[in-house]
C-alpha cells in the first residue's frame, strides 16, 4: 500500500504523461492541418487554372462532327491517313532491316 504521498505523486505522474501525450498529438495535428491548408490552397490554383482554360476552350468553335460532313471529303481524309500510316510503317520497317536487305 502507498502512502498518501505516494497516491499523489502516481496522479501528477499520470496527468503530467497524459499531457505530454496529448499535446504532442495536438502538435502533429496542428502540423498536419497546416500541411492540408497548404494543399487546399494549391488545389485551389490549380482549380482556378483549371476553370480560366475551361472558360477558353467553351469561347472555341466545336469541331464538325462526320455525320455533318460530306462523305465524299471524309472518304479523302480517311485514305491521307491510310496512305500516311502506310509509309510511316514502311519507312520503320525498313530502318530496321539491315542494310543488305533493303530494296529501296
Amino acid at each position: 500500500m502507498l502512502p498518501w504521498w505516494g497516491w499523489v505523486a502516481l496522479w501528477i505522474v499520470l496527468l503530467v504523461g497524459s499531457g505530454a501525450f496529448l499535446g504532442r498529438r495536438a502538435w502533429l495535428v496542428w502540423g498536419r492541418t497546416k500541411g492540408l491548408g497548404r494543399e487546399v490552397e494549391r488545389a485551389g490554383a490549380l482549380v482556378a487554372e483549371l476553370e480560366s482554360r475551361a472558360d477558353e476552350l467553351r469561347d472555341l468553335e466545336p469541331s464538325p462532327t462526320a455525320v455533318t460532313q460530306p462523305p465524299h471529303r471524309l472518304r479523302a481524309e480517311y485514305r491521307e491517313q491510310r496512305t500516311a500510316a502506310k509509309a510511316a510503317r514502311h519507312a520503320r520497317r525498313t530502318d530496321r532491316l539491315p542494310p543488305w536487305a533493303r530494296v529501296d
